[in-house]
């Protein structure tokens, strides 16, 4: 692909995204339980419609209903399910971001159809006080204005809203699309490179999941436990030509690109 020329003003970002709207929830999981419908906690699913406990790279090709823009993007993503006194939550919006890391992104790779990954870790249950890694915050006016009884869940202010952002590894063997962990065959760059057992840079996955809720002193819940559980699925499902255009125009140019693919 010859990359399109980058416009003068530009903000020079290695970045472009899906924004997505929730579109179903299932106790599945195609990735760690495939094949078997109700094995999993509950799963809130973003992007392809089809998801559940028996899509494969197929049928998720083969459906193009997405709750995701652009439409060239027939991934699945999906995340454990937050409660608030006993209902579900569903996040008002979504934004998976695709970018880059590593100070040269030139090398980055896009992903072959039907990659997998998960990140994060749903057997952990441990407190997540102010100040802890990778923990849920507000995104608003106001801010955090306090914390949950337990101390693991902020009180956003009334003109705010909880927010949580998840990180993918960003390095890859080169080989397997998945692995028997849906981790072992992908890294974090470690020194600002790709290297070792996992050569090839591919483009850094987050999730930014934002909730229409404040908050109150009683705190949340996970399908999967306590906060410290999130975690997130990537089965990926982009149409080649889209994304292959993307990371050579946004991530390999660094330019800030919008959920188009344009600047």
């Amino acid at each position: 692909m010859t990359p399109a020329a980058v416009p003068a003003d530009t903000v020079r970002v290695p970045e472009f995204n899906a924004t997505c709207t929730y579109s179903h929830s299932k106790p599945d999981d195609p990735i760690v339980a495939p094949g078997l419908p109700g094995a999993s906690h509950m799963h809130s699913f973003f992007g392809n419609k089809s998801t559940d406990a028996f899509t494969t790279t197929q049928s998720l090709l083969a459906n193009t209903g997405t709750s995701c823009t652009p439409a060239k993007d027939l991934s699945a993503y999906w995340i454990p399910t937050l409660y608030q006194g006993g209902k579900a939550i569903e996040s008002d919006g979504m934004i998976v971001y695709y970018g880059s890391r590593l100070p040269d992104p030139t090398a980055t790779v896009p992903f072959p159809q039907g990659f997998r990954m998960i990140a994060g870790n749903a057997k952990s249950q441990v407190p997540t006080p102010a100040g802890s890694a990778n923990q849920f915050f507000c995104a608003g006016e106001g801010g955090e204005i306090g914390r949950s009884a337990d101390g693991n869940w902020p009180i956003c202010a009334p003109t705010a809203k909880l927010v949580h952002q998840l990180l993918f590894p960003d390095c890859w063997d080169g080989k397997h699309l998945d692995s028997p962990d849906h981790k072992a065959h992908v890294a974090f760059a470690h020194n600002g490179t790709c290297s070792g057992d996992h050569p090839v840079a591919i483009p850094s996955v987050s999730f930014v999941i934002g909730y229409p809720t404040s908050g109150n002193a009683a705190g949340f819940s996970l399908s999967s436990g306590m906060a410290s559980s999130l975690h997130g699925d990537f089965f990926n499902a982009w149409d080649n030509t889209a994304l292959g255009r993307r990371v050579k125009d946004c991530i390999v140019q660094s330019a800030k690109c919008n959920s188009v693919g344009t600047f």
